[in-house]
């Protein structure tokens, strides 16, 4: 028997730590409204994701161009 093996398919998190009553806390936020600079990593990182689930609603492989 062979298992089919699953692609792992990340999410991405945005977080940002605070401190709430002097403990600091990482919590969850959106960055809607926020501007990434295009030589950012974060950038390049977005991109490429968003470049692959592209590919993916088109069916095509990633040695498709």
């Amino acid at each position: 028997m062979t298992k089919k093996k699953e692609q792992w398919k990340p999410t991405i998190t945005n977080l940002r730590k605070v401190i709430v009553d002097g403990v600091e806390q990482w919590v969850e936020f959106e960055i809607e409204g926020y501007v990434i600079p295009p030589d950012h990593s974060y950038y390049d990182i977005i991109r490429r994701i968003n470049k692959e689930v592209q590919r993916n609603k088109n069916g095509k492989s990633k040695n498709d161009k």
